[in-house]
């Protein structure tokens, strides 16, 4: 089952769809969902992304698509619970860290 409130604390804290490039914001999180829930969100979201970039795609790839694919692929598998707009703002954020 897919965990909404995270995926979408995901999306807000990335920036995606309102940024053009990985804009990083732990205020616009505590913003959108206030301070108590947004503290604890803030503390998953920051928890996802280290796991996001624990793949080591970015080592084993040289296309930025591929390497991409394969470290949400990597991703999926230990967090199902996101939704694919949450795995697309980390996937963004990854290759754009390691273009």
């Amino acid at each position: 089952m897919v965990d909404e409130t995270l995926t979408r604390a995901v999306v807000v804290w990335s920036g995606r769809g309102t940024h053009s490039w990985p804009h990083r914001d732990d205020q616009r999180v505590i913003a959108e969902f206030g301070p108590d829930a947004g503290i604890d969100l803030l503390h998953a979201v920051h928890l996802l992304e280290d796991d996001f970039y624990r793949s080591e795609a970015r080592f084993d790839d040289s296309d930025l698509a591929q390497i991409g694919d394969r470290a949400a692929a990597d991703f999926r598998i230990l967090h199902p619970e996101i939704g694919y707009e949450g795995v697309e703002a980390l996937t963004w954020c990854y290759t754009f860290d390691y273009k």
